[in-house]
């Protein structure tokens, strides 16, 4: 994120807000008069802080979310150098993960996460292939730190596990995908920070360390060197249900 002039700056983190404000607000809580409301087709360029506001607010109790996180996006986009383009994608990513959470969706967060983290790696270093030698290769090419690498192939795993079983008979119990999700936006929150140089946070999250703390002393997980990843069997035997002590 280097080589912005002042104004461009100044555009960044106006659209960086506008999606803060679009993600934070509750659509119910505004009181938006019906002229704000635009018909589909019709366009209107808007200036005003606060007219802004006020038609997207109209947008967002009209149609949801999608509609105004796409247009502040591809206009954030527009402004940013190619090589930060993929940030925005990182900023949606963490308030679409934070909602999941907030609603209990766990399988959700780690099927998603695992595809972000697909199409992330497979951009940043320029192949096509599955996530787990995507992991290795970013780790080796020093494209993952120590941690990242951890913290990724743990959630990779238990996206296994969720997606591979089905959610509902998983060889691993709640509380140890329930942690990965929650790991999952303190790892985007990493990457958005090495990669593009902005560490972008969205509520509470755990910090990397904490993460790691869990799964390594609480689940038991014994980290492999080589391959660089965790051993499935490691994890302490009241962490596996019946279906994986089958």
């Amino acid at each position: 994120m280097e080589n912005y002039s002042a104004y461009e700056w100044f555009l960044i983190h106006g659209y960086v807000n506008k999606l803060r404000w679009v993600y934070e607000t509750d659509p119910e809580e505004l009181d938006v008069p019906n002229n704000y409301r635009l018909d589909r087709g019709e366009r209107l360029t808007v200036y005003d802080e606060e007219e802004q506001k006020k038609r997207l607010g109209a947008e967002l109790q009209e149609r949801g979310r999608r509609n105004p996180v796409a247009l502040i996006s591809s206009t954030l986009i527009a402004v940013l150098d190619e090589a930060d383009e993929n940030l925005t994608f990182f900023i949606i990513e963490l308030y679409e993960i934070d909602l999941l959470l907030s609603q209990n969706h766990v399988t959700s967060v780690l099927t998603r996460t695992g595809s972000f983290l697909q199409h992330a790696l497979e951009d940043r270093l320029g192949v096509d292939d599955d996530l787990s030698p995507l992991i290795t290769d970013g780790y080796e090419d020093g494209i993952l730190s120590d941690e990242e690498v951890r913290l990724a192939q743990f959630i990779r795993q238990c996206r296994n596990d969720v997606s591979h079983n089905f959610a509902y008979f998983p060889e691993w119990s709640y509380v140890v995908h329930d942690h990965a999700a929650v790991c999952a936006k303190t790892l985007l929150s990493s990457l958005s920070d090495s990669w593009y140089g902005v560490e972008f946070t969205v509520g509470d999250q755990l910090s990397i360390e904490n993460c790691i703390r869990v799964i390594e002393e609480e689940f038991g997980f014994t980290w492999l060197d080589s391959p660089a990843t965790y051993d499935d069997d490691s994890i302490c035997d009241n962490f596996v249900t019946e279906r994986g002590r089958e």
